[in-house]
């Protein structure tokens, strides 16, 4: 099966059909915001306001009994649900495809499928940024649920590789976005939390509704599945450093991961963003239904 053929398995896709993303729904655009003669009006159940009819308007949301007991004629103006764009971020550095038993860049791509898909279920712009060595790789913005073919054939085409600062690169991103939307940031965050916060606080200073999905890989929980001794090489500065997992390093190890966990969560609690961490060997449907669920980010319908 190809990887077009993965992230479009309706096997898979089918376990979201009832779920939903949850968002605030006053950011984004609404339709019927402004009014222009002879252009239709928001439509909708919920009867938000009434207006004097100028030609052009439907006629269909004429409220014939008030033109009975007031001889005006009156326009209803009805609530509409808003378009709420979602940002999905993939962290495309070399990190994220090591180990590579792991598969964190496959999960991250998985997921950035599944949330898209809730959001186009939703009728929500959908648009998914690829953060690269070479800057932010923006797909376009795919709406309502046929847009799903696209959107995976888009992100089919990822692929991890380079070194990545990821706070600078949030940074520019959030400057070139002024209208609100949802940011869903994709990443294993293996750098350093004061290099990474600038980025989160530039998001939620425009506005955005940030969530951060940290995805870490069983190898890196137990660095002793595959390593005991040897020279490791960052595969994205190239520096190297011998190692021997004693029991003491394999403590000292775990300490240090525990403490940048929790950095990572900290940092999101700080700037208003949500935060949530997965584990690459989980299905990714467990960690719609499950993570991302006790994120409150997802719901059912």
């Amino acid at each position: 099966m190809s990887r077009l053929e993965e992230l479009l398995d309706l096997d898979v896709l089918r376990h979201y059909d009832r779920l939903a993303l949850h968002v605030r729904r006053g950011m984004g655009d609404r339709p019927g915001d402004r009014r222009f003669p002879g252009r239709p009006q928001a439509s909708g159940t919920e009867v938000e306001s009434y207006a004097s009819y100028t030609p052009g308007d439907d006629v269909r949301h004429l409220d014939w009994n008030a033109l009975g007991r007031l001889d005006t004629l009156l326009v209803r103006r009805f609530t509409a649900e808003r378009e709420v764009p979602i940002h999905l971020l993939i962290d495309c550095s070399a990190s994220m495809s090591l180990p590579a038993p792991d598969r964190k860049h496959e999960l991250a791509v998985e997921l950035a499928m599944a949330i898209g898909y809730l959001g186009l279920s939703s009728n929500d712009a959908v648009q998914v940024v690829l953060l690269t060595t070479r800057g932010a790789h923006a797909s376009p913005v795919f709406r309502q649920r046929p847009g799903a073919v696209e959107l995976a054939r888009f992100l089919a085409e990822a692929t991890a590789e380079g070194a990545l600062d990821l706070g600078s690169v949030l940074v520019d991103y959030a400057g070139g976005r002024s209208a609100p939307g949802v940011v869903v940031v994709l990443s294993d965050f293996m750098t350093e939390v004061a290099a990474l916060a600038p980025g989160v606080t530039a998001l939620r200073s425009v506005k955005h509704e940030v969530h951060l999905v940290q995805i870490v890989g069983p190898g890196e929980l137990d660095p002793t599945r595959d390593f005991a001794s040897g020279v490791l090489r960052d595969v994205e500065s190239g520096a190297t450093h011998a190692v021997q997992l004693t029991a003491a390093t394999v403590a000292q190890y775990e300490t240090q991961l525990a403490e940048h966990f929790a950095a990572v969560s900290d940092l999101a609690t700080s700037a208003g963003a949500g935060y949530v961490r997965a584990t690459s060997d989980v299905a990714v449907a467990d960690i719609v239904t499950g993570d991302l669920a006790r994120l409150g980010m997802v719901r059912r319908r």
